[in-house]
């Protein structure tokens, strides 16, 4: 009897997840999320740190805390994805829909970086490279309301809320790139890192 009753929850759980396909990418996602925000929020805040003289970094810890980060997530990344597909399930629809969210999101990253380093390094300006920042917080407040429009969670409407105000700051901060590293280094935390937690608690707890 037991063993039909155990029987029948894998058989509920395993429907649960066709339909709604939280699981796998929330336990992905979060982790990515959460090594990311960590990473690059204290990347930020170290450099923050050595523009305002609290700690005097040498070149060579100048140019380790420039791609030192990368560097780490690039690893992580391959190991999360590696995890991924040997743990992969049937994901549903509302799955497919975030995971295209945030990977389109990703993906214009990606290509606006090329744009913004391009246009820097013609004007020699490190003014246009700091706008780039700006349009990711963008694209992660786009990404982060789609979920929301999808799960209808008010805390994942207000992650989306949050990095549309950290876009309009940003871009009211370029003038004062200390402030404007600050800001980002701890909007990446909270806004990135921590939810990145919740998920994969929220992960966890579902399996």
């Amino acid at each position: 009897m037991n063993a039909e009753m155990q029987g029948a929850r894998d058989d509920l759980a395993y429907m649960r997840t066709l339909v709604s396909g939280a699981g796998q990418f929330q336990a992905t996602a979060g982790e990515l999320f959460l090594w990311a925000g960590l990473l690059y929020g204290l990347q930020c805040i170290g450099h923050w740190l050595d523009i305002v003289r609290a700690v005097d970094l040498s070149p060579s810890g100048r140019l380790a805390l420039a791609f030192g980060p990368t560097v780490v997530f690039l690893v992580v990344l391959a190991v999360v994805i590696w995890k991924a597909r040997r743990t992969a399930t049937a994901g549903g629809a509302a799955s497919r829909a975030l995971s295209a969210a945030f990977q389109g999101a990703g993906l214009a990253n990606l290509v606006m970086a090329f744009v913004f380093a391009y246009g820097a390094y013609k004007a020699h300006s490190l003014t246009i490279w700091l706008y780039h920042p700006i349009v990711v917080c963008m694209f992660q407040g786009v990404a982060w309301f789609v979920a929301w429009t999808i799960r209808r969670r008010a805390w994942v409407g207000l992650v989306a809320a949050g990095w549309f105000v950290v876009t309009i700051a940003c871009g009211l901060l370029v003038g004062d790139i200390g402030v404007f590293i600050l800001t980002l280094g701890i909007a990446l935390i909270i806004l990135m890192a921590l939810p990145g937690y919740v998920m994969m608690r929220a992960a966890k707890a579902q399996a």
